[in-house]
């Protein structure tokens, strides 16, 4: 795949970008209606697909730190919305764990296809649009340092929440997960506007207010979930 093609199927990403700015308006508007944070069913619904658009949009941009990112993100809300289900119809956490496996592995192996025919020398490619300027390839060491450690965190609410939710038997969003996406959000805003990559920057600009009204929710009731 050339240079040219990736840059004309960037604007691609924006899908992803669409199911991650709904989930959170949606729950949000859910939220305000019951008077406390909540997590609808649409909620991981919109998670899946946003996280399988954006697996495709960074195996077109050889983007290998994302895809996995999203493919793990992907199985966790799958499992969460299968905890949603009655006790009877959810899945053994072994299989839960096989599915990140199988997951993983397809994804690898949809990347290094794709890599082999592209005339990119590495797997962490900058994507950018027809419309950036080439200043975005000479951005300093330090940016990509503070970026890797905001999509850390911006992952790891998931990752975290998985957890939690495994442990109590059930789907929710406690504090932690609204302070990490809050501070992961903010490294990451910067991270990619650094970069001119609009795709993955869109998401945390409008997911800023949703994150605040949701804490000032929990905080509000007095009894503050983990």
């Amino acid at each position: 795949m050339t240079e040219s093609l990736q840059a004309a199927l960037y604007p691609l990403g924006f899908i992803s970008a669409l199911f991650f700015g709904a989930r959170f308006f949606l729950q949000w508007l859910h939220s305000e209606k019951e008077g406390r944070s909540t997590v609808p069913r649409i909620f991981w619904q919109l998670s899946f697909f946003g996280n399988l658009s954006l697996s495709i949009h960074s195996i077109i941009q050889l983007q290998l730190h994302v895809l996995l990112i999203q493919t793990v993100n992907a199985v966790i809300s799958l499992r969460n919305l299968n905890l949603m289900q009655e006790k009877d119809k959810r899945w053994p956490l072994s299989s839960v764990i096989l599915l990140f496996v199988l997951a993983l592995t397809a994804s690898l192996f949809l990347f290094f296809l794709t890599f082999q025919g592209s005339s990119s020398e590495t797997w962490f490619r900058i994507p950018t649009g027809p419309w950036a300027s080439s200043s975005a390839a000479a951005v300093p060491v330090l940016w990509h340092i503070a970026g890797s450690i905001g999509l850390i965190l911006f992952s790891s609410r998931f990752w975290v929440q998985w957890v939690m939710a495994e442990r109590e038997g059930k789907s929710f969003l406690g504090k932690t997960f609204w302070w990490t996406s809050l501070a992961g959000d903010l490294l990451c805003l910067a991270y990619f506007m650094q970069l001119q990559d609009t795709v993955n920057y869109v998401g945390p600009l409008f997911g800023l207010i949703p994150y605040l009204r949701n804490l000032m929710l929990i905080y509000k009731r007095g009894k503050v979930p983990v």
